[in-house]
């Protein structure tokens, strides 16, 4: 081994070079989430900021400042998905964040913190649990629920005790609570009750006193010392002890809130014929005396900011600033839809298809069609903004000729989708080589649910209710292919030696269809169909729900109990599939059996990232180990419902589509080349502070990695995951290395590429 030696004024040569390098990866182990902000629940101010919940993420905006909306997620330390309602507390500075599972965050700005309140959560109780509704103010949060309403000491973050309403000895749920003057105000199914603030006995139900035995009332708000309720169709003021109607809207619409301005109410509406939406601005007299619509849809909750300027919490939109002419919208970049069915990613750019089907094949309806991003910036088709897609929806598959930079889009109802690299696209619906699916919608409809490349290039698809259950595009000519057995074409993946293998939906088992190499020529095809049983295919189960293709050509075949692989088959077959034993800690089994497999990704290291309901596991290339374990209750992970798992080989990023949002996980392999091409170490200096994993990528696949100090004595050895090798920092006794230069060489697993590099930890 040749052994270099440097001079200091080498080394700071060195240092300089590796610090003007590329921009920084992101480290090993990094969760990033993909979520949607345009869908806004609520809003809440401390005067200059606005603190933003969605569905399933929160973000922050300060407009006097020239930077963007900040957002938040279960990767910045929110401790569940799935908002509710929000306020804000001056006199500790905390945005009170609230669950519709009843998880409660408090939020510290200044701190950029999260403190989790799970009490009410984890609380078992009779009948329905549910939130409502949250008020704060002067260092305490009132938390309307079904069982009442809990008190939380904001300092202390302790829940002092709960106000529970009783008639006929049942709980009676509290739809909202505020404070008017010196009196508490609780909105219940059973009317509106008070009690004065001062009253020692709160949490005694004998000290509140009905105002109102009215059920309806759904909203309040307190302005100009005037206290005002609402329900769907009116809002009404307290005046001597009375509520009196001060405003009805028309049929059509439905008030979706009232809020307090500075010496305005604010009451939002919706058209549920036109989906359009209004604010209306009511004085102290209770005349409206001016009113916002433009690019108005529903507005869920309106605050004031000290400069006058009113904002709104829209459910379609996101964050909105009202003016005359129009509504200005400000959210963080994101996806347009949470679902994410199924996901494309190579090389930084991911798209992610936002319809999905049922079991019974029963779409489910999107306007959001496809989502993409490429360079942190996302890029939304959707129908009515984008249109190509004026009548195209439901996209379930995505596939993408990275040669051409053409994208291909399957829709479970609309045909394909072509879109070009120049931008330019074309429509494969009707009057297409699509068969008409024979389904409930109707005749005219073309059913794809699957779609795939394979090496030479040419694009199969799949379909549904029809006779041709697979389509083939070679050389720009389309054909159709006849499979007996089965109409419904699933999930489809290509072999290297150009058998495409497709799941047949509704319990139908896998195919595997062979054009012996021409697609043009169907006289030589063959085929071969598996299910249970041994000399049928040996499936754990005939309800397929997704097919993988490793690095060695084997078929991973994911079902609802559990997984199968198929090695070395050919059609026609006989074939059957390997139900392997493992064992995993104490206990031994079938691969996943008793559980539902709905996705399957292979990395640059051959392992198989395997997603099912109760989260995702990473399996050694064999199976036999598992390397991770995430779920939602120990990582970032939106949901334990996996839709789609899809790796970036080029990047390592494995990129998480669940039914509550996407999420991706930065891992340690990537695919490998034949030489080592482009290699980079990052971090890279290394700072004394990082305890993460160092990265070196770009290498041969499995290629072997040797660390070294300048003076060539052994730190550590590895190799390569695909093209990518980590190392945790230390050498073989666990120590950290001094500062300095330390070496890398790497060789590829057949000794004939080589490569040396550098690393530099710096104190």
């Amino acid at each position: 081994m040749t052994v270099f030696r440097h001079s200091p004024f080498i080394v700071i040569i060195l240092l300089l070079t590796v610090l003007s390098a590329a921009a920084q990866d992101r480290p090993i182990g990094y969760w990033r989430s993909h979520l949607p902000y345009n869908l806004a629940v609520g809003v809440a101010s401390n005067g200059t900021s606005l603190y933003t919940v969605t569905p399933k993420a929160f973000f922050t905006f300060r407009p006097s400042a020239s930077g963007t909306p900040v957002p938040y997620s279960k990767v910045e330390g929110m401790s569940d998905i799935g908002m509710q309602s929000v306020a804000y507390d001056v006199a500790t500075g905390t945005t009170v964040l609230v669950y519709e599972n009843g998880n409660i965050d408090l939020f510290k700005e200044n701190e950029n913190t999260f403190y989790n309140i799970p009490d009410f959560k984890i609380k078992s109780i009779s009948g329905t649990k549910s939130v409502n509704g949250v008020f704060a103010e002067n260092g305490t949060a009132y938390i309307s629920t079904s069982i009442g309403v809990l008190v939380i000491d904001l300092a202390t973050h302790n829940v002092e005790e709960t106000y529970k309403f009783i008639r006929n000895n049942e709980t009676i749920p509290v739809t909202s609570f505020i404070r008017n003057g010196g009196f508490f105000y609780a909105i219940t199914g059973n009317g509106v009750y008070r009690a004065a603030t001062t009253n020692p006995q709160l949490q005694n139900f004998q000290v509140w006193g009905i105002v109102d035995s009215a059920s309806g009332y759904t909203h309040a708000s307190s302005v100009n010392d005037k206290l005002y309720v609402a329900n769907n169709s009116s809002v009404s003021v307290l005046l001597n002890d009375t509520f009196h109607v001060v405003y009805t809207c028309d049929t059509d619409r439905i008030i979706t809130t009232i809020n307090a301005g500075h010496k305005e109410l604010f009451i939002g509406l919706h058209n549920f014929k036109t989906y359009l939406g209004t604010v209306l601005l009511m004085d102290n007299g209770n005349s409206l005396v001016d009113s916002f619509n433009k690019n108005v849809l529903y507005p869920a909750q309106a605050v004031q900011l000290s400069d006058n300027d009113i904002w709104i919490a829209d459910a379609y939109n996101g964050l909105a600033r009202l003016k005359k002419n129009w509504a200005e919208v400000f959210v963080p970049d994101g996806p347009a839809d949470p679902e994410s069915f199924d996901i494309y990613a190579h090389n930084k750019s991911v798209w992610v298809a936002h319809s999905s089907y049922t079991d019974i094949l029963f779409a489910k309806n999107s306007f959001n069609g496809v989502s993409n991003v490429s360079g942190d910036k996302w890029k939304h088709y959707k129908r009515y903004a984008y249109p190509p897609f004026e009548n195209m929806d439901f996209f379930v598959s995505l596939a993408k000729d990275e040669g051409t930079g053409t994208m291909y889009m399957a829709s479970f109802v609309n045909g394909l989708f072509t879109l070009n690299k120049d931008g330019s696209y074309e429509i494969l619906n009707r009057n297409s080589i699509f068969d008409t699916s024979r389904s409930v919608f109707g005749d005219g409809q073309r059913q794809l649910a699957g779609v795939a490349l394979d090496k030479s290039g040419n694009v199969w698809v799949t379909s549904v209710y029809s006779y041709h259950q697979l389509y083939a595009k070679s050389n720009g000519n389309w054909y159709k292919f006849h499979v007996p057995g089965t109409e419904h074409g699933g999930p489809v993946v290509v072999d290297d030696n150009g058998q495409a293998w497709f799941v047949s939906l509704k319990g139908g088992g896998l195919y595997v269809y062979d054009p012996k190499g021409t697609i043009e020529d169907p006289s030589d095809d063959e085929y071969y169909s598996f299910s249970t049983g041994v000399g049928s295919g040996n499936l754990p189960s005939n309800n397929v729900l997704c097919v993988a293709r490793d690095n060695n050509d084997n078929i991973w075949v994911g079902t609802d109990n559990g997984i199968g692989i198929i090695s070395n088959c050919n059609a026609p077959g006989p074939c059957d599939a390997q139900l392997p034993i493992v064992q995993y800690d104490q206990f031994a089994g079938y691969l996943f059996a008793g559980n539902a497999v709905r996705t399957i990704a292979v990395d640059g290291g051959n392992r198989k990232w395997v997603g099912t309901d109760d989260g995702i596991w990473l399996l050694s290339p064999d199976a036999q180990q598992i390397v991770y374990r995430f779920n939602a209750e120990n990582s970032p992970l939106p949901s334990n419902l996996i839709r789609k798992i899809s790796i970036d080989k080029v990047t390592g990023d494995v990129y998480v589509g669940t039914q509550n949002g996407m999420v991706s996980f930065r891992s340690t392999a990537t695919e490998g080349g034949k030489t080592n091409s482009n290699v980079q170490v990052f971090p890279n200096p290394v700072h004394h502070d990082y305890t993460g994993t160092i990265a070196i990528k770009g290498l041969a696949t499995n290629a072997d990695v040797r660390i070294t100090d300048v003076n060539g004595q052994l730190v550590y050895k590895t190799k390569a995951y695909g093209g990518q090798a980590v190392w945790d920092g230390k050498d073989y006794k666990g120590r950290k290395p001094q500062s300095g230069v330390y070496l890398v060489f790497v060789s590829s697993s057949d000794g004939e590429q080589t490569y040396t590099g550098k690393i530099v930890f710096m104190q």
